[in-house]
C-alpha cells in the first residue's frame, strides 16, 4: 500500500510540475483515497491532502477563480489535522509554505508574510535546507508583486548562501529558484545582461525539471530582455513559444502579460494593427484577469498608436479611460502620462484650451515626482502651446528641456519634435539661420529615424514570413500523420478517437476512487445497519426467516470483493514500478508464502520447474503468479485436492511459463471469454469469487510486455501460459 501510494503522489506531483492539472488533480484524489485505506500512523493523509491544496490554489491562480482558493483552503485544512494526529516537521514547514502561497494568491499579502517567516523559522530550526529555500521563495513572490527589486535580490542572495551549505545532488530546485528570483530583479533594476545569464540558466534548470511554469517565466524573460535590446525577432520567438506553453496550461495572468509584451513589441515595428490585435484581445477576452494598473497601461498603448497613426479622436477615448483608472486607482506616474498624452491629443484636435488645462496638471504633478517617462512629452506640450501664443522664449526653453530628456532617455520621437518645433520658433522670430541649424538637425535625425522605421518593417515582414513558415511546417507535419490514414477525415476520426480514449481512460480513474468510497460507504451502512437490525430483531423472528439476514450479508461481502477488484483492475496501468532483474523462481515461492493458509486448507500440492530470470516489476510478477495459483486451487471438482505444476519453456522468440492444473477446466466456446471482467461462468453457491482475477492478469502480462493464453479440456484440466517475449 505505501509504495502504491507513493508512486501515485510521485505521478501527481510530476503531472503538477508539467501542469497537467486535470491528471494531477485525477491521480492526486486516487492517492487520498490510498491513504485512507492505508495506516492510520502514516503521513499519506497529510501529504495528498496537501498536494491537492497545491493544484487548487494553483488552478485558482491561472483560471482566476475563487471558488478554487475555498477548495485549496478546505484540503489545507484537513492536512492539518491529520498532521496534528500524526505531526511530522516536514509535513509542518510545507502546510505553511502553501498557506504562504494561497494568501498571496488572494493578494492577502501580510497574512503570506508571516506564513513564510514561520515556515522559515521551522526550516532553519531543523536544518531543512530545500525549506528554507521554498520559504525564500514564498518572500521572493512577494517582493516581486511590490516591484522591490532590493528585496528580491536579497532574498535571491540568501538562497545562493543555502546553495553553498548543500551538496551537489540537491542544487537543482535551490539553483533555479535562485535564477528566477535574480531574472527578475535584474529586469525590474534594468541590468539586462545580467537577467539575460539568469533567465538562460533558468530555462535550462526548468527543463531539466521538468517544471513548465518557470520555463515560461524563463522564456519570458529572456524574450523582454531581447526587446528592450532592439532584438526583436529574437525576442519575439521566445514571446510565442512562451504564450503556447501559457496556454497549454491555462495560465490566463501570464497569457496576458504575454500578449501585452508582444503587441507592444509590434508597436516597436511600427505594425499597429496586429498590436492593436494583442492588446484588444486583452481587453475584450481576459478583462477579468487583467489588473487596473496593466488596463491603465494597454489604455494608454492603444491611446499613443492612434495619435502616432494620426487618428487623435479615437486616441483621446483611450487616453480618458487611463487618465479615470489611474485617477481612481492612485497611480500617480500613469495619472501624470495619461495626461501629458491628453494634452497632446487635444492640441492636435487643436483644443488649446483644454489642452494647456491638461498640460499645467501634469507639469506639476511630473515636477513633485521628479522625472518620469512623460516628462519630455508634456514638456513639448507646453513649448507648442507657448509658440501659438506667441511666448517664443517661453517656447524655446521649454523645447530645449524636452529636447535634452528625450536624448536622456533615447526617445527619438520626442527629440525630432523638440528639434522641428525649434525651428519653426526661429523661423517666427525672423531669425532664419537659427531656423535652418535646427531644421537640419531635425532632418538629420528624421532620416535616422526613418531608416530605424524602415528596418523595423523589414524586421516586421521577417517575423510575419518566419510564422508564416512555421504554420506551414506544422501544417505539413499534420498532412503527413494524416497521410497515414490516406485520408485527412480518417486522420481526424483517430485523432477524436484517441481524445475519447484519454477521456475513457480518466473516467475510469476517476470511477476507480467513486467506488473505492463513494460506493463502499453506503454499502458499509447498509452492512452495519442490516447487523443492527438483526440483533435487535431476532427474538421476534423464526430460524427461517433469519436466513434473510445471511442473504443480505452475503451480499454486502460480495459487493465490497467486487469493488476492491475493481480498484486493483483499473490502477494496475498506474503503477511505476522500478523495472529489474526479478527471479521468476524468487516470485513463485512469493507467491505460494502468500497463500500458505489457502493451500495448507485445501492440502494443495505445487510443483514448479526451473523458472528463468526476466527484466520486470517483482511485485506485478508475485500479483500475476498469486492470482493464477489461486484459481487454479479453486476451480476443482468437489473432493479433490489440487495438483499444480508451474514450467518454463524456452522458444527462440519468448519465455513461456505454464500454470497447468487438475481443475474443472474451461469448455472451448468459453476459452474465449474467461478473461473479460467481470466474466464468471459459475454461480456463487459453486465457486466464489468476483470474475476480475483472470482480467486482472492479461492486464498485468501486458504490461509486462507480454499476454496470457490458455488450454484447456472441459472435466480434465487447464494450461494457463504467459508468453513474454525475449
Amino acid at each position: 500500500m505505501d509504495k502504491q501510494l507513493n508512486l501515485l503522489l510521485g505521478d501527481s506531483l510530476r503531472f503538477y510540475q508539467g501542469r497537467q492539472m486535470k491528471k494531477a488533480l485525477n491521480t492526486a484524489q486516487i492517492a487520498l483515497e490510498f491513504s485512507k485505506n492505508g495506516s492510520t500512523e502514516d503521513t499519506g493523509l497529510a501529504t495528498a491532502n496537501l498536494l491537492l491544496a497545491n493544484i487548487y490554489n494553483t488552478n485558482g491562480k491561472y483560471q482566476n477563480e475563487a471558488s478554487f482558493y475555498t477548495k485549496a483552503e478546505y484540503f489545507l485544512h484537513q492536512a492539518k489535522q491529520f498532521n496534528n494526529a500524526f505531526p511530522s516537521i516536514d509535513v509542518t514547514i510545507d502546510t505553511l509554505i502553501v498557506e504562504g502561497k494561497i494568501h498571496f494568491n488572494k493578494k492577502e499579502y501580510e497574512l503570506a508574510r508571516n506564513c513564510f517567516e514561520s515556515s522559515l523559522q521551522l526550516a532553519k530550526q531543523h536544518q531543512m535546507h530545500i525549506h528554507v529555500v521554498k520559504s525564500y521563495s514564498g518572500f521572493g513572490l512577494i517582493t516581486l508583486a511590490q516591484n522591490d527589486a532590493h528585496a528580491t535580490m536579497e532574498m535571491a542572495q540568501e538562497i545562493e548562501k543555502v546553495i553553498e551549505k548543500i551538496g551537489v545532488t540537491n542544487q537543482l530546485f535551490p539553483r533555479m529558484e535562485m535564477c528566477k528570483l535574480f531574472s527578475q530583479a535584474y529586469i525590474l533594476k534594468q541590468e539586462y545582461s545580467h537577467s539575460l545569464e539568469m533567465s538562460q540558466t533558468l530555462l535550462q534548470l526548468s527543463r531539466q525539471i521538468g517544471d513548465v511554469e518557470r520555463e515560461v517565466i524563463a522564456l519570458r524573460n529572456i524574450a523582454v530582455v531581447c526587446g528592450v535590446k532592439s532584438n526583436y525577432k529574437i525576442g519575439m520567438q521566445y514571446f510565442l513559444e512562451a504564450l503556447d506553453k501559457s496556454e497549454e496550461m491555462g495560465y490566463r495572468d501570464m497569457m496576458v502579460q504575454i500578449q501585452i509584451n508582444i503587441g507592444t513589441l509590434y508597436a516597436h515595428l511600427y505594425n499597429y494593427d496586429e498590436a492593436t490585435r494583442r492588446y484588444d484581445n486583452v481587453l475584450q477576452e481576459h478583462s477579468d484577469v487583467i489588473d487596473r494598473k496593466t488596463k491603465t497601461v494597454v489604455f494608454n498603448n492603444l491611446g499613443n498608436i492612434y495619435l502616432t497613426s494620426e487618428r487623435p479622436e479615437i486616441a483621446i477615448g483611450y487616453f480618458e479611460n487611463a487618465h479615470q483608472l489611474a485617477k481612481e486607482n492612485d497611480f500617480p506616474d500613469l495619472m501624470a502620462y495619461s495626461l501629458a498624452q491628453l494634452s497632446r491629443t487635444k492640441i492636435a484636435l487643436n483644443r488649446l484650451d483644454d489642452a494647456a488645462q491638461d498640460a499645467a496638471i501634469a507639469q506639476q504633478m511630473f515636477d513633485e515626482m521628479g522625472f518620469i517617462n512623460g516628462k519630455q512629452i508634456n514638456l513639448l506640450n507646453l513649448g507648442r502651446l507657448a509658440f501659438e501664443e506667441q511666448r517664443c522664449q517661453d517656447a524655446y526653453n521649454m523645447a530645449m528641456q524636452a529636447i535634452e530628456l528625450a536624448q536622456q532617455i533615447k526617445d527619438d520621437t520626442a527629440e525630432i519634435k523638440g528639434y522641428k518645433l525649434l525651428s519653426l520658433i526661429f523661423k517666427a522670430k525672423g531669425q532664419f539661420e537659427q531656423a535652418l541649424e535646427y531644421h537640419e538637425r531635425y532632418s538629420t535625425i528624421q532620416e535616422e529615424f526613418a531608416k530605424v522605421k524602415r528596418s523595423r518593417y523589414n524586421l516586421d515582414m521577417e517575423i510575419r514570413h518566419a510564422i508564416r513558415e512555421k504554420q506551414k511546417e506544422i501544417e505539413l507535419l499534420t498532412k503527413e500523420n494524416e497521410y497515414q490514414s490516406q485520408l485527412i477525415e480518417k486522420g481526424e476520426q483517430i485523432t477524436r478517437q484517441n481524445e475519447e480514449l484519454l477521456r475513457v481512460n480518466d473516467d475510469l480513474r476517476q470511477f476507480a476512487y467513486i467506488a473505492s468510497h463513494d460506493l463502499k460507504e453506503p454499502l458499509r451502512m447498509i452492512g452495519s445497519f442490516t447487523q443492527v437490525i438483526e440483533k435487535l430483531t431476532k427474538q421476534y423472528i423464526t430460524g427461517s426467516d433469519l436466513d434473510y439476514f445471511k442473504y443480505v450479508n452475503e451480499g454486502v461481502n460480495r459487493m465490497n470483493n467486487l469493488l476492491d477488484g475493481l480498484l486493483r483492475y483499473s490502477t494496475i496501468h498506474q503503477s511505476h514500478e522500478e523495472m529489474t532483474e526479478v527471479s521468476l523462481n524468487d516470485v513463485f515461492h512469493l507467491s505460494l508464502a502468500n497463500l500458505k493458509i489457502r493451500i495448507v486448507e485445501t492440502q494443495a500440492v505445487i510443483e514448479r520447474g526451473e523458472l528463468p530470470r526476466r527484466v520486470g516489476s517483482q511485485q506485478l510478477y508475485v500479483q500475476l503468479f498469486q492470482n493464477l495459483i489461486s484459481n487454479a486451487i479453486k476451480f476443482v471438482k468437489p473432493g479433490t485436492i489440487p495438483y499444480i505444476r508451474v514450467t518454463a519453456e524456452d522458444t527462440p522468440d519468448a519465455h513461456l511459463i505454464h500454470v497447468i492444473d487438475n481443475g474443472i477446466g474451461i469448455s472451448e466456446t468459453n476459452q474465449a471469454k474467461i478473461f473479460e471482467i467481470f466474466k464468471r461462468l459459475h454461480h456463487q453457491s459453486e465457486y466464489e469469487g468476483t470474475g476480475i482475477g483472470l482480467a486482472i492478469c492479461q492486464k498485468i502480462a501486458k504490461r509486462l510486455g507480454g499476454e496470457i493464453t490458455v488450454k484447456s479440456v472441459f472435466g480434465e484440466g487447464s494450461t494457463f501460459t504467459l508468453v513474454l517475449p525475449k
